[in-house]
């Protein structure tokens, strides 16, 4: 589900009662809500209105279309207004990370990138020897087009966006594909366990990478 903001500008000057009509509309509005049948309504003499949305189950495009009726006293105004929404199914970038060193790892940058192109990033507050942890990150895949793709994502040590590996940071990549058909969920793509130490004990790490 999600929410828009509506803000009303103009009509009657003096004190209005507002009623605010709500639907979606489009080719395949399954699974949507409101729909035109059971739209959803609201009234207030104020000006600013939120509007909950549930998007269809398939990716697409649909329309918002907000019904405003104002009355103040005998006065009766009313209007129409649409909003276009993309609905785009998002990909769950998920890699997990561990520490082989002795010393806590601290404020790890870690970004995702697909084909090339940075998705986004997080932050590993805290990562004490022999732990793991695993990030996520939501990706709106707007515009990518079916087939196969690469992820790429990196844990930087001292977050100065250069992936050192005699620091022991790291990089970790895999393929994914996407396919043509409609996705009613999220779904997720899993990245291999990437291996990063504190830089005291590169020689350590590196030892045990070659031996795995």
């Amino acid at each position: 589900m999600s929410a828009y903001n509506l803000t009303i500008n103009g009509g009657p000057t003096v004190a209005v009662t507002y009623t605010v009509r709500w639907h979606l509309t489009g080719a395949n509005i399954a699974g949507g809500l409101p729909n035109a049948a059971n739209p959803s309504t609201t009234t207030g003499n104020r000006t600013s209105f939120t509007l909950n949305v549930t998007a269809p189950s398939a990716e697409g495009t649909v329309s918002l279309v907000v019904q405003i009726a104002s009355l103040a006293g005998s006065t009766y105004e009313n209007t129409t207004a649409e909003k276009p929404i993309s609905i785009i199914t998002p990909i769950v970038l998920s890699a997990t990370f561990r520490n082989d060193g002795t010393t806590a790892a601290v404020n790890v940058t870690v970004r995702f990138y697909v084909d090339g192109a940075l998705a986004g990033t997080r932050k590993i507050a805290r990562l004490n020897p022999g732990a793991q942890v695993t990030e996520t990150f939501n990706y709106l895949p707007s515009g990518l087009q079916p087939g196969t793709h690469q992820i790429r994502v990196e844990a930087d040590l001292d977050g100065n966006g250069i992936i050192d590996p005699a620091k022991g940071e790291t990089v970790v990549t895999s393929l994914f594909y996407r396919g043509t058909a409609p996705l009613s969920t999220a779904w997720t793509v899993l990245i291999g366990i990437g291996v990063f130490v504190p830089v005291m004990f590169l020689t350590i790490a590196l030892r045990r990478r070659k031996r795995a």
